[in-house]
């Protein structure tokens, strides 16, 4: 995996309209660098996995613009209803996100990805070896332009990223984004 630097990738032009997203320490930095990677790269068609309250949906939509069509998926609603009981909420899965996109509910590890052929992916789903290895070989399948991954910094997750990679035996650069938790990779020119 390349390391990459912060700021080679962050500017204040590509910066500029950036939600922040301050939910969590570090967020900020890290979806500044997906807000940038976004609006350089300008994928038509873009599928997120891991839904939540839609803050990141909501950034996706604000960099793509109205003519991107974006997909979401999250836990099937009979899978959010076991949780929420424990907790006492409610299904809030993508409310944050008042532009308009289209929320799937399903099993990442097993969802049909063929369905939906995107010019990139953002994952950010369940951080286990596990899920980001399923989740990465099938959306591979696709040869998206782009796929961009959160929490690269979790060992499993990044161990997951490389193996994927490297099983597909793929036609992709990999990065790491220095003092963030961004790892993404780029389809390489033919």
């Amino acid at each position: 995996m390349i390391s990459q630097s912060y700021n080679n990738i962050v500017t204040p032009e590509l910066s500029l309209y950036a939600i922040l997203n301050k939910e969590f320490h570090g967020f900020e930095q890290d979806y500044i660098v997906m807000h940038c990677l976004l609006k350089i790269h300008k994928p038509a068609t873009f599928f997120e996995i891991g839904t939540n309250h839609g803050t990141g949906t909501q950034i996706i939509k604000n960099v793509l613009g109205d003519n991107a069509t974006v997909y979401t998926l999250d836990l099937p609603t009979e899978k959010i209803h076991e949780s929420l009981l424990k907790t006492g909420g409610g299904d809030n899965v993508g409310i944050n996100c008042k532009l308009p996109f289209i929320q799937l509910r399903g099993d990442s590890t097993t969802f049909n990805y063929k369905d939906y052929p995107c010019e990139g992916y953002f994952v950010d789903g369940e951080h286990d070896y596990d899920h980001v290895t399923a989740e990465t070989l099938a959306i591979l399948r696709n040869q998206p332009q782009i796929v961009i991954y959160h929490d690269a910094d979790i060992p499993g997750v990044y161990d997951a990223i490389v193996d994927a990679f490297k099983a597909a035996g793929s036609n992709y650069d990999l990065y790491r984004v220095i003092g963030t938790r961004i790892a993404y990779a780029l389809k390489k020119s033919v």
